[in-house]
């Protein structure tokens, strides 16, 4: 059910306090007061407090309560809706007061984290050994680091174990037993091992998948079997606070501009522009904005694309967006990466765009690669399109695009955000693996799936870009609704975010 009410408030686009989601989730009708609520306002507010969802209940009661005791007797008229909002005002309220002006904050990006100018990658056999081998090397730091597995044994060694065995390995293979088991085959540098994962185990609920690195605590059989007390992921540190700066400064996050296309919401832009330029309180505290990819729709991304192009010239595309980000205003810093339709290679890493596309910008532009790591203001913002969504949603059972919030969550679980390798997303096998989530961002977001979403997970704010395009034939074909023109946006010093829909 929170699965449902995330969606809920997320298509109406706003935002629910947690103790709010925490509370509905205890009613028997969960959505019923927040339906309510959301009903009697003239405005759609940016976040849903838990004294809004209680007084829409509270009414609802009343209401329910008249009904049964006076069924002849007119039902009481609704509170305005200036007294259903009394609530909310303070907090609504102070998201708006608690900006300052971005004009009065010079602007603070740097680029932790990219694979700009440092490829190393040349297809060759050893290329693929050193990426697979860093890759295990880098996630296995991470597993030593608990305390479960401070003295983990290499395979090799735990095979010829009688007790308790403790080791890290790759999965290279995944079946399913007659009787619901899970086989899994793990490797190191030093030998192979088979872990049966017994259906009524501590980890039976988790799915795994190709290429990501595990610890497992288990024990030996007589024939070589490893029976797994528990298969356990690097996973981020336990919750902590948001880790946020002095000023309310504000970053807002957009994705999937597709320019080109001629399914691209030209008037929702325009209204996002004017927004921008506006008085509004929100919108002059903005600092940063971060463009996560796919900013024009490219040209031969895909079979027939012509027929679906307004702007047939990759060169004119990239032309146009430049025009649109001139327009923004000038206290918006923007950082932006590309993505699958952009003017890059392929693979990821991908590298920031060309130079000479990058000369078509103002200087205002900050660009990067696919993924980056990036500091504003000092909070660190890990920006990837995420492409490799499309190998979770094929892969793990419920997984869907209208919840790309939850293959976030098994991103910073395994620490990685591609770990399938040879599936739907190419991944260069550079002699580092930039798709590692070493560092534990403070805020973590995508596109791509054209969808639109803000959580936590252990205290990473989680932000999946909207889209700017309209529902295409591809989509269409394949039921695929998007949710476009929708602004996610973050206050850098506390962490709360809303979203704003054009």
């Amino acid at each position: 059910m929170r699965e449902e009410l995330l969606a809920f408030v997320s298509q109406r686009g706003t935002l629910l306090e947690p103790a709010a989601i925490e509370y509905l989730l205890s009613q028997s009708d969960p959505l019923g007061p927040l339906d309510r609520f959301l009903a009697a306002c003239p405005e759609v507010p940016f976040v849903v407090t838990l004294q809004d969802v209680v007084k829409a209940a509270d009414i609802g009661r009343s209401v329910a309560v008249r009904t049964r005791a006076e069924p002849l007797a007119p039902p009481p008229r609704p509170a305005p809706a200036a007294a259903l909002l009394a609530p909310v005002l303070p907090v609504a309220a102070s998201f708006r007061r608690q900006g300052e002006p971005a004009a009065q904050e010079e602007p603070d990006i740097r680029i932790l984290r990219d694979i700009t100018g440092r490829s190393t990658c040349e297809g060759t056999l050893e290329d693929f050994t050193r990426y697979f081998r860093n890759r295990f090397q880098t996630v296995s730091r991470m597993l030593r680091g608990r305390h479960e597995f401070g003295g983990a044994q290499d395979i090799s060694r735990a095979r010829r174990s009688t007790r308790e065995v403790r080791f890290i390995g790759m999965v290279s293979d995944i079946r399913a037993t007659k009787n619901g088991h899970r086989i899994l085959e793990l490797e190191d540098e030093t030998d192979r091992i088979s872990v049966l994962v017994l259906s009524d185990s501590a980890s039976a609920s988790e799915t795994f998948v190709m290429d990501e690195v595990v610890g497992v605590v288990g024990k030996v059989n007589d024939r070589g079997l490893v029976i797994a007390e528990s298969v356990v992921r690097p996973d981020v540190p336990g919750t902590k606070p948001f880790r946020g700066i002095r000023e309310h400064v504000r970053a807002a996050f957009l994705s999937d501009i597709h320019v080109g296309s001629n399914t691209f919401l030209a008037e929702k832009w325009a209204k996002l522009t004017a927004w921008m330029s506006s008085d509004d309180e929100v919108a002059r505290s903005l600092r940063y904005l971060v463009v996560s990819g796919d900013v024009v729709d490219g040209i031969g991304v895909f079979p027939r694309q012509d027929e679906e192009l307004a702007i047939d010239d990759i060169y004119a595309q990239y032309e146009a967006l430049a025009k649109m980000m001139a327009a923004l205003p000038d206290h918006v810093s923007v950082v932006m990466i590309p993505g699958n339709h952009d003017a890059v290679r392929p693979a990821e890493p991908q590298p920031a765009l060309p130079v000479p596309i990058q000369k078509l910008f103002d200087s205002n532009i900050t660009f990067a690669g696919n993924p980056s790591l990036v500091s504003l203001h000092g909070v660190k913002v890990l920006a990837y399109h995420g492409r490799s969504m499309d190998d979770f949603v094929s892969t793990i059972p419920g997984m869907n695009y209208h919840r790309p919030l939850d293959a976030m969550r098994e991103m910073l679980k395994m620490r990685h955000l591609a770990p399938i390798y040879g599936g739907k997303t190419p991944i260069a096998p550079e002699a580092e693996d930039h798709l590692i989530i070493d560092d534990v961002p403070d805020i973590f977001v995508t596109g791509h799936v054209h969808s639109v979403g803000v959580d936590t997970y252990r205290g990473v704010l989680l932000v999946n870009s909207s889209t700017w395009q309209a529902q295409t034939p591809y989509q269409k074909m394949r039921n695929i609704e998007p949710l476009p023109a929708r602004l996610p946006i973050v206050d850098l010093a506390t962490g709360v975010a809303a979203i704003k829909e054009f």
